[in-house]
């Protein structure tokens, strides 16, 4: 039997349809193609496009909007939009409004997106849809939202070197130039008293451009500036000499976009002042310090009768010196004289262990300026008792520009701040009246003592690089130490200590010395002494280096009344201690005993001696202590009786 014949209809069906879903396809891909083409060949429909490049929104009053200007060539309803760079709507500006054919629309964007927010910096576009036509028309031009600002900065002021400010007057009494990176347009600069008291403009600068940009947008019709330059004379804009204080000189430039940006950054409020970074510093190199004088004492104490150091700096000017040693009354003159050098080595001129202050004059174009400073010398031979003053405190709250960024460095600026170990002055260290007056009670009492500092202490035992870490070696670190002395006795506010120092008080007195605390905020904040700086200042803790804790001040409401006293402590006192207005309650650590104690009417512990191991705390809980030395019984015979514990 032979094979039936193929049919020829079932053949071509599946065949018949591929070919016409094909021939489909093929037609309307050309349809489109020659629709595009009749589109293409279309006159714009909408024409007039014109908007600026970049603007602003950030609140400053310069080119906060940018306006859309455009027209439809046939009368027609319109929706525009503002697009981001995917294409995404961000800001609805035009919905379904009728627009006549060859009017001009101003529509204007302020930044801002549908939720209210401002968009995001970045380029962006304008969308036209024709609602009648079902068309949509993307400018083919973008924009830009920018609200970063430039960073000009200030590379170099005069014959600045390292990480030092500019001083003024100069040594010549020249103006001195300022070297600009500026990377905007209309440049300015300007004068900026950062300290003493609030920040303020003093004087206005013109800048010159030095260099332009080759080609690239132009503003205003000019490009952009590149670098430039700034002279000051140091004069306020009457002529008069600027005052003594640190200063910064700040460059401002704008953007394209308008933005404002300046270096130091400027602040959002205030004119525009100098705001600090993250890191509490100011950007740039701008920083001026103006003063006719500054003397840097050496803060390690010299043996007897040997020569004390300073270093002056007079500007290049000739200066007078007087050297006085702080005495019971009044402070002996020890020597005098003049010179230009910058290097002083006056003589003690004694055996004995003193403080010492030296003033400085100097004919100024302010008139006559003086500086006083403070010394110390030790006795020229061992004592019982060591007397330590806080030169870590005074160094660390001098007001100056060690980094020449224009702000103050003092240890109480935050975590981060920092100073330089060795620091010139300008004046005598905040508290120094405190001091002084211990100083001058012990010379009226005829005491004999070794005298020191606690950088001194500091650097003697290991604290910071230079000792176990093996580190370059420093400077410092002479005078007595602290083993082998009978007592020890912190004399003034001893804000800071490191916590190598406070390691070997606590030892001392848990190995049997005896330590006296007059001022009751000493001891409760740590620093770390480093090759050349004091540096990570610690926050202020209850407990202090031997782990007596207190609050704070408080307000006494009387007298204070004796509550024990098994060492003699109140011996030739009444114990009241009338006029005190304020004092530290104390509390004491686990192990340690009270042995002498005066408390208030809320039976709180102000004065107290406290057995820590086998040593003694003796601690007074008084602020005032020092200042009442001098008029009042109750308080001179406190001391007395605190120094015959220590002297044993």
């Amino acid at each position: 039997m032979s094979a039936p014949a193929p049919d020829p209809d079932a053949r071509g069906g599946p065949l018949t349809a591929a070919t016409v879903l094909f021939a489909l396809l093929v037609v309307g891909a050309v349809g489109a193609f020659f629709v595009a083409q009749k589109l293409k060949n279309q006159p714009a429909v909408v024409g007039g496009q014109r908007f600026a490049k970049s603007f602003s929104p950030n609140g400053d009053g310069r080119r906060e909007s940018v306006t859309f200007g455009f027209f439809v060539k046939r009368s027609t309803s319109i929706t525009v939009e503002v697009v981001d760079a995917g294409g995404r709507t961000v800001r609805t500006l035009e919905e379904g409004r009728r627009v006549q054919a060859y009017r001009r629309q101003r529509l204007r964007w302020d930044g801002r997106q549908d939720d209210g927010r401002i968009a995001e910096d970045g380029r962006y576009r304008f969308k036209v849809t024709l609602t009648d036509e079902g068309r949509s028309i993307v400018t083919p031009g973008s924009f830009a939202v920018d609200t970063t600002p430039p960073r000009p900065r200030v590379r170099r002021l005069g014959d600045q070197r390292g990480s030092r400010p500019m001083l003024l007057p100069t040594a010549n009494r020249k103006p001195f130039r300022a070297d600009l990176v500026l990377r905007g347009w209309y440049p300015q600069a300007r004068i900026v008293r950062t300290s003493p008291g609030p920040a303020r403009i003093v004087r206005r600068l013109p800048v010159r451009v030095t260099r332009e940009a080759d080609g690239g947008t132009l503003v205003g019709g000019r490009p952009r500036s590149i670098a430039g330059e700034a002279i000051w004379d140091g004069t306020l804009p009457d002529g008069r000499p600027a005052p003594p204080g640190t200063y910064v000189l700040q460059v401002c430039v704008r953007d394209q976009a308008a933005n404002l940006g300046c270096g130091p950054r400027a602040g959002d409020r205030d004119a525009g002042l100098p705001q600090a970074e993250p890191d509490g510093g100011y950007h740039g190199r701008g920083g001026i310090t103006v003063r006719p004088i500054g003397v840097q004492p050496r803060l390690d104490p010299v043996d007897g009768d040997h020569r004390l150091t300073f270093f002056v700096d007079a500007r290049g000017r000739r200066y007078q010196w007087v050297l006085r040693r702080i005495g019971a009354r009044r402070d002996a003159v020890v020597a005098r004289g003049s010179s230009r050098e910058p290097l002083l080595r006056p003589r003690t001129r004694s055996a004995r262990s003193a403080g010492y202050v030296l003033a400085v004059s100097v004919d100024g174009e302010r008139g006559l300026e003086r500086v006083e400073v403070p010394a110390v010398a030790t006795d020229s031979r061992a004592q019982r008792v060591l007397v330590v003053l806080p030169a870590i405190t005074w160094v660390g709250r001098v007001a100056l520009d060690d980094d020449g960024d224009g702000l103050v460095d003092v240890l109480g600026n935050g975590p981060r701040s920092q100073v330089r170990r060795g620091r010139v002055m300008t004046g005598l260290p905040q508290g120094f009246d405190d001091v002084r007056a211990v100083l001058r009670w012990l010379a009226a009492e005829g005491i004999r003592y070794d005298l020191t500092t606690d950088l001194a202490l500091a650097a003697q035992g290991g604290d910071g690089p230079g000792t176990a870490d093996g580190s370059s070696p420093r400077e410092g670190g002479g005078g007595p130490r602290l083993d082998g002395h009978r007592g020890v006795l912190l004399v003034g506010e001893h804000r800071w200590t490191t916590t190598g120092l406070a390691d070997r008080l606590r030892r001392y007195v848990r190995d049997g010395g005896s330590v006296g605390v007059l001022d009751p905020a000493a001891l409760h904040r740590t620093v770390t002494l480093g090759a050349s700086r004091l540096r990570r200042p610690g926050p202020p803790t209850a407990d202090d280096a031997f782990g007596i804790a207190s609050a704070g001040a408080v307000r006494l409401d009387g007298p204070l009344q004796i509550d024990g006293d098994e060492i003699g402590l109140f011996t030739g006192t009444d114990g009241r201690f009338d006029g005190y207005a304020t004092g530290w309650p104390a509390r004491l650590p686990d192990g340690a005993t009270k042995v002498a104690g005066a408390v208030d009417g809320r039976d709180r512990l102000i004065v107290a001696g406290v057995r820590i191991g086998r040593g003694l705390v003796l601690r007074t809980g008084l602020p005032a202590f020092a200042s009442r030395l001098a008029g009042d019984r109750d308080t001179s015979e406190l001391l007395g009786s605190a120094w015959r514990r220590l002297s044993r």
